[in-house]
């Protein structure tokens, strides 16, 4: 296989307390830009559930130089894309221009994320937009099995809380609850600013030194640092719906775990794409479901496997079966070297397609500072994966799917009695 040239790298501390990682790729036209702030919903009081989502909307509603009209059509009538979006353990503002519209990417990202305004005329008619955001989860049951399943999994702790929020905080917020948390982490030294593509690095450094410059800075809070613990339940929505979506649940690996390669690897044979195990055994050989999928989620302490069905509510018992057949078979029996080849050449093809958009280059390099402190080149990731044996594909996964650690979720029609149920019965 022919290895991409490196591309040029470069990490600066700016004066301001920020960290400003760049990646140069000579051959693309385009740059984008992330401004990371190191919070997101696991940082929230439950009184305040919902706040980092809430300012994530607020900032865009005007700056102390731009009006948010103007904040919408400075990037779109370059041709450019802006915006933003909120996680359990970030907030990210982004925006994708050609490399010579950098400047104006860089001076919208920081005004937005410096300098906004929170107009008192608009807190009021943004409440009632996330409560309509709040309406189309709440109608969405492949949405709420999710959100039934973190609440539950995590229940109590702040992890598992919606990253919306619920209706009681969101009509809640004030502007000054909004300001309070501005001012506490959308700090500087809270902050990444990512940038890939075609970039002029010495540029770029002068130009974030200038923009992100702020004069009033106080110390931000850090996130509250708090062990995450796992409990395993089942629990059972009722929801006008014609199909049956189900979640089972298994405690996972955190981004630091010295298995996460392997975790990568068993994710992708059990539910990567069509021609994985569970898509095969379940929808095509058995014809049970339309969809099925397979996520490890992981955060920087704690981590969720989380397969996900919506089928016919009378093959729910023949559905479980299956998955506890595959899940005991993958713990017990190591996959072939051949299979094991095969996932690892799709894994490699994914990453190099991937490093070839400037936008998923700039969210790896955002991410990566924040939870690692460092660059992860899609090179090393490659060599990472390379190393893992067939074995300590099987290890993880006898690891992972422990008959105690068994959660399972329904959203249906009607209530399913899940106490005798499992996939291991």
């Amino acid at each position: 296989m022919t290895h991409h040239r490196p591309f040029l790298y470069r990490k600066v501390h700016l004066e301001n307390g920020a960290t400003l990682v760049m990646e140069r790729n000579e051959n693309v036209r385009s740059v984008s830009v992330g401004v990371w702030v190191n919070v997101g919903s696991s940082a929230e009081p439950s009184s305040l559930n919902g706040i980092s989502h809430f300012l994530e909307h607020m900032v865009f509603k005007g700056t102390a130089r731009r009006t948010s009209l103007e904040l919408a059509t400075v990037i779109e009538s370059l041709g450019g894309d802006l915006n933003a979006f909120t996680d359990r353990e970030v907030t990210c503002f982004h925006a994708t221009v050609l490399s010579e519209h950098l400047d104006v990417a860089l001076d919208v990202l920081s005004d937005l994320t410096l300098h906004p305004i929170f107009p008192k005329a608009e807190i009021e008619p943004e409440k009632r937009v996330l409560l309509q955001e709040l309406s189309m989860v709440e109608e969405s049951p492949d949405d709420q099995v999710y959100d039934l399943c973190f609440k539950s999994v995590w229940k109590d702790q702040r992890l598992g809380q919606p990253v919306i929020g619920n209706k009681n905080t969101i009509t809640s917020f004030s502007r000054a609850k909004a300001l309070r948390n501005f001012e506490r982490y959308y700090q500087p030294q809270n902050m990444v600013i990512s940038v890939a593509g075609n970039v002029d690095i010495e540029r770029c450094i002068d130009q974030c030194e200038k923009l992100f410059f702020k004069t009033k800075v106080s110390k931000p809070i850090l996130k509250p640092k708090q062990k995450v613990v796992y409990h395993s339940l089942k629990r059972s929505l009722s929801k006008p719906t014609d199909q049956l979506h189900l979640v089972v649940g298994f405690e996972g690996l955190s981004m630091h775990d010295s298995q996460r390669y392997a975790a990568l690897i068993l994710n992708v044979y059990l539910g990567g794409g069509m021609s994985s195990r569970l898509f095969q055994e379940i929808r095509e050989k058995a014809g049970l479901a339309y969809s099925v999928d397979c996520d490890f989620i992981s955060f920087a302490d704690a981590g969720l496997c989380a397969i996900y069905m919506a089928l016919q509510p009378k093959s729910f018992k023949k559905c479980l079966s299956i998955l506890g057949k595959e899940l005991t078979e993958v713990s017990n029996v190591s996959i072939s070297e051949d299979c094991l080849i095969a996932i690892k050449n799709q894994i490699k093809g994914s990453i190099i397609l991937a490093s070839e958009h400037t936008e998923s280059r700039q969210e790896s390099l955002g991410r990566n500072e924040i939870f690692f402190g460092r660059h992860l080149t899609p090179e090393e990731i490659v060599n990472d994966v390379e190393k893992i044996s067939c074995d300590q594909v099987r290890e993880v996964a006898e690891r992972i799917f422990q008959p105690k650690s068994e959660s399972l979720f329904t959203v249906s029609r009607q209530k399913q009695k899940l106490q005798e149920a499992s996939i291991f019965s």
